[in-house]
């Protein structure tokens, strides 16, 4: 995974964090002004005031405590004189703040979270772009894949006891493909640059093809198959014995 894609990941989940918890500030600011203010707590007015949805304040276990405890104080279940420690400790509202104050909490709340939407709304901008270019590549990728030919390599052992020859295919991309024994045909196989290796054996093409090349590196031959192989083959390759 790319090192941009995780670090825009982690921005994102921190600006929604961020967001919750603004949300939540706004909640406290507005239902402490309307209780300073004895104003009615309802779900319609706190959702006017505050900017908020009503599914936030249903659907928000800790918005949903918080605006019930306000509603309890509004409706005069709780004096504010006569709360005890316990209680005014859960309840997480002050019904005593300053309206200025209040104000003034409420207005740098409302910044707060209008730059935590803003950049939130930024990171989805550039992850979209991002997931845009990869789209874009996948397509690239799946139409080069779906121009490819069908393509077999035919291993054909050259010597005695063709029956009990191992040989090994190895992939452009460095994965096994292929643990052979004996005389066979393998499927599957895409333009690109394969490793082929037998113990104490050669390969080579059994007839010279446009665009097939094999050549000898190290302890292993290299298949070169290019894209100007535009139809279906097969490939014969002879298996020959070097010591």
């Amino acid at each position: 995974m790319p090192k941009d894609h995780k670090r825009n990941t982690s921005s994102m989940q921190e600006a929604r964090q961020k967001i919750v918890q603004e949300k939540y500030n706004t909640l406290k600011t507005v239902l402490e002004d309307m209780i300073h203010n004895k104003e009615e707590v309802t779900v319609a007015r706190v959702c006017e005031l505050s900017g908020l949805s009503k599914s936030y304040l249903y659907q928000n276990e800790k918005a949903k405590k918080l605006f019930n405890e306000a509603k309890a104080l509004d409706e005069g279940r709780a004096k504010y004189n006569h709360i005890s420690p316990n209680t005014h400790g859960k309840l997480d509202i002050n019904p005593k703040m300053r309206h200025d104050d209040m104000l003034l909490q409420y207005e740098e709340t409302k910044r707060k979270l209008y730059e935590t939407y803003m950049m939130t709304f930024r990171l989805i901008k550039e992850e979209n772009k991002r997931l845009k270019k990869a789209i874009q590549s996948s397509q690239k990728r799946l139409e080069y894949l779906q121009s490819m030919p069908k393509i077999k390599l035919h291993i054909i052992p050259n010597c005695k006891n063709r029956g009990f020859l191992s040989y090994s295919i190895t992939t452009p991309k460095g994965q096994k493909l292929y643990n052979g024994i004996g005389e066979d045909t393998i499927k599957g196989i895409i333009w690109g640059t394969y490793t082929l290796f037998a113990k104490h054996h050669s390969f080579e093409l059994a007839t010279h093809i446009d665009g097939i090349i094999i050549e000898k590196k190290d302890d292993c031959y290299l298949l070169t198959i290019t894209d100007t192989i535009k139809e279906e083959i097969t490939i014969d390759i002879l298996m020959n014995v070097t010591d």
